[in-house]
């Protein structure tokens, strides 16, 4: 717990350099998807979409129609990264420093997937009728992108690290579960000596 407290720190500094290959691949991703997407931008850790869907907007009282840029911050999903730099660092595990950049770049495509269908979501289920019609988009797609989104955000964002770190830190979880074992045997024998 206390590296994760302490990393947030350098984390949030680093993350607009953590955020860039993620909003360019999620950016280049939707634009190679989608018709309807015209580009990306990044500012910071914030990732804006550039569509052609029209949304209205009140400009100085009256109603202009502008065209819909979503933005996402990178923020809101790669705190998954602090949380496996954590957990290596609290294991310990043999060439930590490698393992700690090998799963850096590894998480790359779970950001990637929790960014588009952010994107998603505030393209298309936040916009009626006009929009889901200008698209084209089936009614069950939009469900799916809610599901995703609710997926990406609430299930992978904290589970991938942990499952990433299970996988590279296999020596850790090798002696946890000889450990475990050693305790189930020294209970057990305790309750089959006679009182």
């Amino acid at each position: 717990m206390l590296a994760l407290v302490v990393l947030i720190i350098p984390w949030y500094y680093l993350s607009p350099y953590l955020a860039a290959p993620v909003i360019s691949l999620a950016g280049q991703l939707m634009d190679f998807m989608f018709a309807w997407v015209q580009g990306y931008e990044r500012h910071e850790t914030v990732g804006t979409l550039i569509t052609s869907l029209k949304v209205l907007v009140n400009q100085q009282g009256r109603m202009v129609v502008g065209e819909l840029a979503p933005e996402v911050n990178y923020r809101t999903f790669g705190y998954g990264l602090v949380l496996f730099w954590a957990l290596l660092i609290a294991s310990r595990p043999v060439g930590m420093w490698a393992k700690m950049a090998l799963g850096t770049l590894i998480l790359v495509p779970s950001q990637v997937f929790s960014m588009c269908f952010r994107w998603l979501r505030e393209a298309l289920l936040s916009g009626g009728v006009e929009r889901i019609t200008h698209t084209g988009v089936p009614r069950w797609v939009l469900e799916v992108i809610a599901y995703f989104d609710q997926l990406g955000f609430l299930i992978i964002t904290p589970l991938m690290p942990v499952i990433l770190w299970l996988i590279l830190d296999r020596a850790f979880l090798r002696q946890l579960w000889v450990e475990m074992v050693l305790v189930g045997a020294a209970e057990a024998g305790k309750r089959g000596k006679p009182q």
